[in-house]
């Protein structure tokens, strides 16, 4: 399951998470919501929150994710999680491969507020010119 979460504005979006992106969440939820940020900004910055995890899915939907074409837009990502999310991470080194030119940063649980701030830093609101 996956939601937007009402933090997101302009060019960074984040999304409510559990573990499995299906291909549903990937057609109906990320990449409208991407596409939209697109319209009006060079690129966008996501925000993962990972909740409820206890093993990782990926599912078909996270594979197109990670063909998107739009993916070269995207110059941050911020994954939120537990500990458990972090071990994950650490042991499936592929699970972020082809996200070339992408900083992809893991952020405990606690720290949703950095995640946050980190995505946002340096941002300048200028919309792109049409």
């Amino acid at each position: 399951m996956l939601d937007r979460m009402r933090e997101s504005s302009g060019r960074v979006i984040g999304f409510r998470f559990d573990g499995k992106m299906s291909e549903s969440d990937y057609a109906t939820i990320l990449i409208p919501e991407l596409t939209r940020a697109m319209e009006d900004h060079d690129n966008v910055r996501i925000l993962f929150k990972i909740e409820g995890f206890r093993s990782w899915r990926p599912g078909e939907g996270w594979d197109a994710f990670r063909q998107w074409p739009g993916l070269k837009s995207v110059d941050r990502i911020a994954v939120v999680g537990g500990e458990r999310w972090r071990e994950w991470m650490n042991r499936l080194p592929s699970l972020f491969v082809g996200f070339v030119d992408v900083d992809v940063r893991y952020f405990p649980e606690g720290r949703l507020r950095d995640a946050w701030g980190w995505l946002r830093e340096g941002l300048v609101v200028v919309p792109r010119a049409a």
